[in-house]
């Protein structure tokens, strides 16, 4: 399984409302990232290496101007990164440290590690639904000690929510229940229709439905770290347009060796002013991933202590996993080639 990383995509930096005038160290892709906030609000992210003697940066201080200085021997930088000299001293280097391409969009601040000219807004899924008035969402960033395409494979494979969420999400119709898989350039797709099933509790309580209920999944990965899905639950012969719809976006970053960041963004589009079913749905959602944590590090374990590599088994119900898995081996092999772009401009 990969362990390299691709680098010429976006993936999830930062929350907004996590940054502000505090310098905050954030590895990605095994990249070192210092966020901050510039004196007019605007959000920077440069790397968080001093080129002098290569101190942390974010150990640093930043004052009124936008100026962040060194605290190991004082050199300064503005918000472009380029040093404007050291403090008490006359010497004034040509340093410049490395800046990345960001897009601060609906409360969410996307990075571009790879080449900046290759950054390309299109690529982002759409996420208005996060700033949406008739929207409301909690969302959130949990650290996982296991490399992302794990995360990524069991995002791509729900049929796990039968087995390791059954008191939460899951039960024997999501892995009895075939799926329908897309490709469409990178990005994969695949959906779900559950029809007259019994309703799991988490969606019996969220929705206040008794069983036998429809439950539709629908996700878009856009790789390499980007995944969306759309749930639909409804009474079983009611349509679509009637059912409780609610969205789950998760943001897969690298971040040191085979460690990731698991942001994630739970929405809804009805009860959006009961703070008690926010309350129970941030809960729950804070649940269910630490139990795909639980699991995705004992996974982890294995994979890195076998090595040898042994060939896996796999079932139909893992083609969309395998289908994202292949989809990042070639944005990695092509980055490799120096043909870096992605290839998938991301749906309306």
């Amino acid at each position: 399984m990969l362990t390299q990383h691709v680098r010429n995509g976006w993936y999830l930096g930062a929350w907004s409302d996590e940054i502000g005038r505090t310098l905050t160290q954030r590895w990605i892709t095994d990249l070192p990232v210092c966020f901050y906030r510039l004196p007019d609000g605007t959000v920077t992210a440069i790397e968080d290496r001093c080129p002098h003697r290569k101190y942390p940066l974010s150990l640093g201080h930043l004052d009124d101007e936008g100026i962040l200085q060194c605290d190991y021997h004082g050199y300064r930088f503005d918000g472009q990164g380029v040093c404007v000299g050291v403090a008490e001293q006359a010497d004034r280097p040509k340093a410049a440290l490395r800046r990345f391409p960001l897009v601060e969009r609906d409360g969410v601040i996307w990075i571009w590690p790879g080449a900046p000219e290759l950054a390309d807004e299109s690529l982002l899924p759409e996420t208005s639904w996060l700033t949406d008035p008739d929207w409301t969402h909690v969302h959130g960033v949990v650290p996982l000690k296991a490399r992302h395409l794990l995360l990524l494979e069991n995002l791509l494979d729900l049929t796990h929510e039968t087995f390791l969420h059954p008191t939460s999400i899951g039960n024997a119709a999501v892995a009895a229940t075939p799926i329908d898989v897309t490709v469409d350039g990178d990005r994969v797709g695949f959906s779900r229709r559950m029809v007259g099933i019994e309703a799991p509790p988490f969606y019996e309580k969220s929705c206040g439905l008794t069983s036998p209920v429809d439950r539709w999944q629908d996700g878009d990965f856009y790789p390499p770290g980007i995944f969306v899905l759309n749930i639909r639950v409804a009474a079983t012969g009611t349509e679509e347009p009637e059912g409780f719809h609610m969205k789950v976006l998760y943001g897969m970053t690298p971040a040191r060796g085979n460690e990731t960041h698991d942001f994630y963004a739970l929405g809804r589009d009805y009860l959006i002013h009961d703070e008690e079913l926010t309350k129970f749905q941030h809960e729950q959602q804070l649940a269910v991933m630490q139990e795909d944590v639980d699991a995705l590090e004992a996974q982890e374990v294995m994979y890195a202590t076998d090595p040898g590599g042994k060939a896996e088994s796999s079932i139909r119900s893992d083609l969309a996993a395998l289908r994202g898995r292949r989809a990042v081996a070639k944005m990695l092999a092509r980055e490799q080639q120096g043909d870096s772009a992605p290839r998938t401009r991301a749906s309306a």
